[in-house]
């Protein structure tokens, strides 16, 4: 069987038995493998006994959840759509996606650059719950721009369009 490890805010995978065994886990490493709706704490997986060692546990409290699939998963578009306001892996709350400006900018002024607009926004949570945060604030930013770029096109080009069907 191959599985993902988060060990740390760092993900890694696919990685068998053997390569897990030379990875030095930490109880707090979160696992997941094909079949599993989410990521889970290697302590949970029975047949991963002995593969990591115990750290003490926290007191009671707020805590990071790991959620979501593989990177390589979410890439391939195979992620399931979580909203963005839960934790990942660390205390930084998800970037902007821009979505409502990026569709407004694909219906009312340049589709094409506000498909972009779209996509970029919808990577932003995924590349977020997948602990990708450097990805989730690049997303962010692109979506931004796309959208930007949608709205001055459609602001310059659609009088120029008007002026030209009308005239």
């Amino acid at each position: 069987m191959q599985y993902w490890i988060n060990h740390n805010g760092v993900q890694s995978g696919p990685v068998d038995l053997e390569g897990l065994k030379e990875m030095g886990l930490t109880s707090a490493a979160y696992v997941w493998h094909e079949g599993m709706p989410d990521w889970v704490k290697i302590t949970q997986l029975p047949e991963l006994q002995g593969l990591y060692e115990m750290l003490d546990e926290p007191a009671p409290g707020p805590q990071a959840v790991v959620t979501g699939t593989p990177i390589e998963e979410v890439q391939q578009g195979q992620a399931m759509q979580q909203p963005c306001d839960e934790m990942s892996l660390s205390d930084e709350p998800c970037p902007s996606t821009n979505l409502v400006w990026a569709i407004a900018a694909t219906v009312l002024c340049c589709a094409p650059l506000g498909i972009a607009a779209i996509y970029q926004a919808t990577r932003v949570t995924k590349c977020y719950r997948a602990g990708d945060l450097r990805g989730a604030r690049d997303a962010s930013e692109a979506s931004q721009w796309w959208s930007i770029s949608a709205i001055v096109l459609g602001v310059v080009w659609r009088p120029l369009i008007l002026s030209l069907m009308c005239g």
